[in-house]
C-alpha cells in the first residue's frame, strides 16, 4: 500500500516506516560522504536507529518523514525538531541521503514542501536551521525557500579535526505566506 505523503513538487513526505526506510537511514548516517555536513561523528548501529524509530513516534514535539522521490524512491528525510507549541517556532533539518539524489533539486523542494506544511497545516510561527557555514548546498536551498541567515555561531561544532562555524537561518511565517499567496 501507498502512503501518499504531503507532495511536493517532485517529493513526498511520508511516514517512517521501519521495513521501508530504517536500512538506508543505518548505511547513509554511516557513509563519510552523506554524514559530512551532519553533528554525527560515532558510527550509528542498527538498535541505535530503531530507538531513534520508536521516539520519533512517540514524540510530541518532532515530526519527522521519509523523503520519496518522483519514482517512489527513498532518498532522505526531514523533519521539524524541539515544537513548542506555546510559541510556535521549531528547528528544521533535512538530509539527502541518497547520493545520486544530490544536485537535482530535491533539498529545496523538500525544504518549501515541509516550510509550507509547517505554516500552512501546523500553524507555526517561526522555523530555524542551522548548516555547516562550508556546506554551501544546503544554504542555497534555505535562501531559495525564504529563510534568512541570521548568524554565525564561530567554532560549533568539531569535525574532521577542525572546529566549524554553523550559519544559523530562520523564516516566519508572515514571510512565507506573504511571498506564497
Amino acid at each position: 500500500m501507498k502512503v501518499e505523503g504531503i507532495r511536493g513538487e517532485r517529493i513526498r513526505l511520508v511516514p517512517l516506516d521501519r521495513a521501508l526506510h530504517l536500512d538506508n537511514y543505518v548505511r547513509w548516517f554511516n557513509d563519510p560522504d552523506v554524514n559530512r555536513w551532519l553533528k554525527l561523528f560515532l558510527p550509528i548501529m542498527r538498535a541505535q536507529e530503531e530507538r531513534w524509530f520508536d521516539r520519533f513516534a512517540k514524540s510530541k514535539g518532532d515530526v519527522v518523514w521519509a523523503v520519496h522521490d518522483e519514482d517512489d524512491r527513498h532518498i532522505g528525510a526531514t523533519g521539524i525538531h524541539r515544537i513548542d507549541w506555546r510559541n510556535r517556532n521549531g528547528v528544521t533539518g533535512t538530509v539527502i541521503g541518497e547520493p545520486s539524489a544530490w544536485g537535482r533539486g530535491y533539498g529545496t523542494d523538500v525544504m518549501r514542501t515541509r516550510t509550507r506544511w509547517a505554516f500552512e497545516e501546523l500553524g507555526l510561527h517561526r522555523l530555524q536551521s542551522d548548516t555547516f557555514a562550508e556546506n554551501r548546498a544546503s544554504a542555497r536551498c534555505l535562501e531559495k525557500v525564504g529563510y534568512r541567515r541570521v548568524g554565525t555561531m564561530s567554532q560549533r561544532v568539531w569535525r574532521h579535526g577542525a572546529w566549524h562555524d554553523l550559519t544559523m537561518w530562520e523564516i516566519l511565517d508572515e514571510e512565507w505566506l506573504g511571498k506564497n499567496r
